[in-house]
């Protein structure tokens, strides 16, 4: 057997760079959870959101330890434990256990051919709403602090976000989209001025709008094809309203993430390439190289 073949991998240690998208989305939300604990007094404990985190990154962590070879930084996990934790409200800690490990495994184990295609948090969430039998729900955008003021200013925020993520235009059509579902809400004669686009200036919208939907790699890859998925979720999310279906934003991404394979080979068909996203770091260490042949000695 030739030596040269006869050797493991080397490990590799992989960070963000500071270039990395995700760096700034964490920045937004550990702000955003800090805010939530010392100023408006969100309905979550400092345990359950350290229960949500810590399940999730030593899950992803362990993960990537074993099928790459790789000791990354588990930042994309934090994100999602970040997310979930904000947005799940349940008196059982367990919840903040089981509802980011499902969001976990969803990008191990539902993949197509290139990456996962469910949102990771999106698909915890749905998980507990579904099966969870009323144990867990989403925390109502007016215990957040539903201040105008404050709504408008993280609105600034967000969309300045997500311009430097390349993704203002899948904001822009989400909450435009919203706004015309709400207003044809009201004009059939469901609620007021107030109840139609009153979830704009909630937690929750803020969080499903720039922490949940502009996920790079549950979407598609093109600037045309966002504008579509975008306005497709708030028509969707608006019949599922009108329905009085609740928690429709949440349904309503999952949907569509769940047909997300069917658009990613309708765009590589029409020679459309993804791109990576991510900027990484990687540092290779622990490897040996490979033991030299000896020539053999003459006769």
């Amino acid at each position: 057997m030739n030596p040269a073949t006869n050797h493991k991998p080397a490990w590799t240690f992989t960070t963000p760079s500071f270039k990395d998208p995700r760096c700034m989305l964490a920045v937004g939300l550990t702000l955003w959870t800090v805010l939530g604990q010392t100023a408006y007094f969100f309905n979550r404990n400092l345990f359950q959101l350290e229960v949500a985190v810590a399940s999730a990154c030593a899950l992803d962590f362990l993960i990537t330890a074993i099928w790459k070879r790789e000791l990354a930084v588990p930042l994309s996990a934090y994100i999602t434990a970040l997310s979930i934790g904000l947005l799940v409200e349940s008196y059982d800690w367990r919840v903040y256990v089981v509802v980011p490990v499902w969001g976990i495994l969803s990008k191990y184990l539902l993949r197509d051919r290139t990456r996962h295609f469910f949102n990771p948090s999106n698909f915890g969430i749905v998980m507990v709403l579904l099966f969870g039998h009323g144990i867990a729900s989403v925390s109502p955008g007016s215990q957040w602090g539903a201040d105008y003021r404050v709504a408008f200013a993280i609105l600034c925020l967000g969309m300045m976000m997500m311009w430097r993520l390349k993704l203002l235009e899948l904001a822009v059509a989400w909450i435009g989209g919203f706004v015309v579902m709400s207003l044809l809400r009201m004009a059939l004669g469901q609620g007021g001025l107030v109840f139609a686009l009153g979830p704009l200036t909630g937690a929750e919208f803020a969080l499903f709008t720039f922490s949940m939907m502009p996920d790079p790699k549950t979407c598609p890859p093109t600037r045309r094809g966002r504008i579509v998925w975008a306005l497709s979720i708030a028509f969707t999310d608006g019949v599922l309203r009108f329905l009085e279906i609740r928690y429709s934003m949440f349904y309503a991404l999952f949907a569509h993430c769940a047909v997300l394979p069917v658009v990613r080979a309708l765009a590589a068909r029409a020679g459309v390439q993804e791109k990576e996203v991510w900027r990484i770091i990687k540092l290779p260490f622990g490897s040996r190289p490979p033991a030299a042949i000896k020539p053999s000695s003459p006769p």
